[in-house]
């Protein structure tokens, strides 16, 4: 088998064009099948292994995506975003790209060779996702700078052009809490993450707008939120604080911003042995895949994973082919999933 083949040596050894064996490389379905079948076995016969980079170099593509992820105490993402991340990498693949992540926070960016913006800079990537965002995200105004393609899983709140994909949040706390009343629950603790993170503001706003509304007032139930509750550990603290407080007015339910948190109040519920939904109703947001395998099975708010990654790439690559493409905003409409926790 002959080392270091180039383009070059599959042109002379099918006797056509290094054109049309660039085209055959590159997919194109305007090859004829004869052809494309001829250079197909030259190159398996000779083990013939394509220079990505220098092809993308031809082409001023990369066929590479970066994902940035932020890392929450000492893991990088949790249930949801690993869903997202799946989810993403079969779309990327069935477009003919490669998704590369790369670890960020919110309150800063490197430019290192091991980064992800290192990579945009040096245009080693075509665009980016990102998760995550806060106000002021320097991360943002990065890639905006830059021109380079970008969307945001989240909403931005800095700029009125940016391209992102969120659920619609102040509406899915506002529905958390109408769900729970309409089942009889009046005394609900609302438990969100980092309110440095915009959607973590809103699902509190919606959820307290709520307990202003006729029926809250007529079913005399009343809402509480409890902010920087962004892990499974904090959730099952908070919730035994609550429950062990002997001059609380104990809930009769527990909405929790994150399927994987409720974990949490799982545990802290049923440790003190109460049941659930008998006795305690939780509610998560996510709908990740693991919840139908809690003990009871959590009722959760849907975030439709499939949308987001849908709505996400066809974003990303109407900017990949067109520069001027406008931004554009899509939000998702929460729904409830049943299933026995409340």
């Amino acid at each position: 088998m002959k080392k270091n083949l180039t383009i070059n040596d599959i042109s002379r050894m099918a006797g056509i064009s290094i054109r049309t064996v660039s085209r055959v490389i590159n997919k194109d379905p305007k090859v004829k099948v004869s052809t494309r079948e001829q250079v197909q076995k030259i190159i398996d016969d000779t083990g013939f292994e394509v220079n990505i980079l220098a092809k993308g170099l031809r082409v001023k593509r990369t066929n590479t995506l970066v994902v940035f992820v932020a890392q929450h105490e000492d893991h990088y993402w949790g249930a949801f975003h690993n869903e997202i991340l799946y989810e993403m990498m079969k779309e990327a693949k069935r477009r003919n790209y490669r998704l590369v992540i790369s670890s960020s926070s919110a309150e800063s960016y490197k430019e290192d060779v091991n980064d992800g913006f290192y990579m945009l800079k040096h245009g080693m990537v075509d665009g980016a996702v990102m998760f995550d965002i806060m106000k002021g995200d320097p991360r943002t105004t990065f890639l905006r700078n830059k021109k380079i393609p970008f969307v945001i899983i989240g909403k931005d709140l800095d700029y009125f052009d940016t391209s992102y994909v969120d659920l619609d949040n102040r509406y899915a706390g506002f529905l958390g809490a109408q769900y729970l009343v309409s089942r009889g629950r009046k005394r609900i603790v609302f438990m969100v993450g980092n309110q440095e993170f915009n959607n973590n503001p809103e699902r509190a706003a919606g959820f307290l707008e709520f307990f202003q509304t006729q029926e809250a007032i007529k079913n005399k139930a009343v809402g509480q939120t409890i902010s920087r509750v962004h892990s499974i550990r904090i959730a099952y603290e908070e919730t035994k604080r609550i429950l062990d407080d002997p001059n609380s007015d104990q809930p009769d339910a527990f909405f929790v911003s994150g399927d994987e948190r409720a974990l949490g109040v799982y545990r802290a519920v049923q440790e003190k042995g109460l049941k659930i939904p008998e006795d305690v109703a939780v509610l998560g947001i996510d709908n990740i895949r693991m919840g139908e395998y809690f003990h009871p099975p959590i009722t959760t708010i849907d975030q439709s994973i499939p949308s987001f990654v849908e709505n996400s790439f066809n974003i990303l690559f109407k900017q990949l082919e067109n520069s001027e493409a406008p931004g554009k905003r899509v939000l998702i409409t929460p729904v409830i999933q049943e299933r026995r926790s409340v």
